[in-house]
């Protein structure tokens, strides 16, 4: 399990999948650049990436669906200029809600100064 991270938290960004995709559209790539670029601006000391999956499906495919799509921000983010030893991953796996919707299908990235 990732450490929490303890500074107080500057911004928070939503990146958003298709239902069973790890996929990053067009949308998505440009909330991570905007996050990359944020966290350079404010000098975020952790970047933290955590993945959600919608109650569809089974748990086990879900967690695995997280920890990919955490994994695809992380790459984004690095390739942007983060510097990976602040960027921090954590999988949250499948909901508890029965919602399907885009909500329960992202990743939050958030920047801790």
């Amino acid at each position: 399990m990732p450490a929490t991270p303890t500074g107080a938290e500057d911004s928070r960004y939503l990146v958003y999948f298709n239902e069973f995709s790890a996929y990053l559209s067009p949308d998505a790539l440009n909330v991570i650049t905007t996050a990359s670029q944020r966290a350079k601006e404010v000098g975020a000391k952790t970047v933290l990436v955590q993945g959600r999956a919608s109650a569809t499906g089974s748990p086990v495919a879900n967690q695995h669906l997280t920890e990919t799509r955490t994994q695809v921000v992380y790459d984004a983010l690095q390739k942007d200029g983060v510097n990976p030893t602040i960027i921090r991953q954590q999988p949250l796996g499948q909901t508890t809600t029965t919602d399907t919707s885009v909500m329960d299908r992202r990743v939050d990235i958030v920047l801790f100064k």
